[in-house]
């Protein structure tokens, strides 16, 4: 087993940190557009729990990916939403969005053959 020593500074190990988890794609991608609310966020998310989305959000802020504003209301609110550097995670998002469509045209798996990968994508961002 190779040593952890030997992967820093290697790029692909830094960006798997913010696109290799469970739920760090989607979280992402449904922050795209639109700043959310943590339960709106969960709600997007079936099967996600309240402990691993407020750990991945705390990752992504402390990362400065997410920007959290806390509004001073009653009661209080709270808003998620990408930062510059968090927005420039996306075209990777769909890089990924159409590598993995493509592959599933390949293998037969889902959709029909008619759609192409930039029909996903338009269709993924009219879902949110």
């Amino acid at each position: 087993m190779p040593s952890k020593e030997l992967y820093i500074g290697c790029p692909v190990q830094h960006a798997r940190q913010y696109l290799g988890g469970k739920w760090q794609i989607a979280i992402l991608w449904h922050l795209k557009m639109q700043c959310s609310r943590f339960v709106e966020l969960r709600d997007v998310l079936p099967g996600i729990s309240e402990k691993v989305l407020t750990q991945e959000l705390r990752f992504f802020e402390s990362s400065g990916i997410v920007k959290k504003e806390v509004f001073n209301c009653s009661p209080q609110k709270v808003e998620y939403s990408l930062t510059p550097k968090g927005l420039t995670l996306i075209p990777v998002i769909k890089s990924i969005i159409q590598w993995g469509y493509s592959n599933l045209q390949e293998e037969k798996v889902t959709r029909s053959m008619t759609s192409t990968p930039v029909d996903v994508i338009d269709e993924l961002e009219g879902m949110r």
